[in-house]
């Protein structure tokens, strides 16, 4: 009793618990196959049960929906095995070899998401020292470290396996596919840019002409003077550059 609550993993009954938990997909599988197998012997007999289960089989990997749906479920099996594996052989692990808990995986559209609880003694950082380990132990490319953001012990481990933009023909957007292709083809493929020397280049921008100057009209309401409207500069005209002078007053603008 004393050992089940200081060191449960120790224990044998919590041993053979962890070992069914681990092995739940194995065991559904191998449990329905031979309940399935035993209920079609007694009822048809065990030719017609071979003939069915083989084309049940051929069925669910010749359909593409139900292939995809089993070989990523297969894969989130495997992944989870070999993280548990790549943290026995690792620093993955606390001294007294207590192991992250893998809670559950699930295809991802670039291989397996697996969510892991880290038990008392372990970090988010231990587990990112160990990234290049997992991908080696899964098979995979990469593996990808993501921290809970309301639980430090809770983390997202992606394992990518492949790159949705890494194939062989040219990824087409959906926004070509209304577009006429035969346009394209009566008017000659698309069209060139314009030549520099073909456009004309922008005429001047008119300049409106200054209203004479007042300076002899007043304002009725204060006597005061309107102010003189000045005249725009020609954009054309350049204003003489102003001297710099520098120390002593002597002109230096030739060396700026």
């Amino acid at each position: 009793m004393i050992e089940i609550f200081t060191r449960p993993e120790q224990h044998w009954f919590f041993r053979v618990v962890g070992f069914i938990i681990r092995r739940r997909a194995e065991l559904t599988v191998i449990t329905v196959t031979v309940i399935a197998w035993t209920v079609c012997v007694d009822q048809f007999g065990q030719t017609h049960t071979v003939i069915g289960m083989t084309v049940t089989v051929l069925v669910v990997f010749a359909v593409p929906a139900s292939r995809r749906f089993v070989i990523r479920r297969m894969w989130c099996v495997i992944t989870r095995h070999r993280m548990r594996a790549c943290f026995k052989r690792t620093r993955g692990a606390i001294h007294h070899g207590k192991l992250p808990y893998l809670w559950w995986s699930r295809p991802s559209p670039v291989g397996e998401r697996v969510r892991v609880w880290l038990p008392a003694g372990l970090s988010v950082k231990d587990v990112q020292h160990i990234t290049d380990e997992l991908a080696t132990a899964c098979w995979a490319r990469e593996a990808r470290i993501t921290p809970s953001r309301s639980q430090a012990a809770s983390v997202v481990i992606d394992i990518v396996r492949r790159d949705p933009l890494g194939r062989s023909k040219p990824v087409t957007p959906t926004v070509a596919d209304g577009l006429d292709a035969s346009w394209h083809h009566d008017h000659g493929g698309p069209q060139p840019l314009p030549d520099r020397t073909t456009v004309a280049a922008p005429g001047p921008i008119p300049v409106p002409a200054p209203r004479p100057a007042s300076g002899s009209s007043t304002n009725g309401h204060n006597g005061h003077k309107r102010p003189e409207r000045r005249t725009p500069p020609d954009p054309g005209e350049h204003a003489p550059e102003p001297e710099v002078a520098g120390f002593g007053g002597v002109d230096v603008s030739d060396y700026i």
